[in-house]
């Protein structure tokens, strides 16, 4: 269905930025050891990464609620409309050839 393709897809995003940050995460732990960054530095960046995957993760559920509600109250998706216009391109075609035959 539909509706579970688009979640796993949402799905894998999030995963994708918690691994994301946390590759991140030991990126910025391995230049604080190296004294490239200050432990200061180092927590606010640690801090924004959090802050960000926090935010990315609340803008995926408003996604995949607002997305439900669509599905549920029966809205067209963009791939629906366009398959409609393709079949009355092609009706619209049929027509035209049959009435130059006449």
């Amino acid at each position: 269905m539909l509706v579970d393709d688009i979640k796993k897809a949402l799905l894998i995003g999030v995963g994708g930025t918690a691994l994301a940050v946390e590759k991140s995460m030991e990126q910025i732990d391995r230049l604080v050891a190296k004294g490239k960054l200050s432990v200061e530095e180092g927590k606010t960046l640690t801090s924004e990464l959090i802050q960000k995957k926090n935010q990315d993760t609340t803008d995926t559920e408003e996604k995949e609620r607002l997305e439900a509600l669509l599905l549920s109250m029966n809205v067209a998706q963009r791939k629906d409309i366009d398959d409609l216009e393709a079949k009355v391109q092609e009706l619209e075609k049929k027509l035209e050839n049959s009435s130059n035959e006449r």
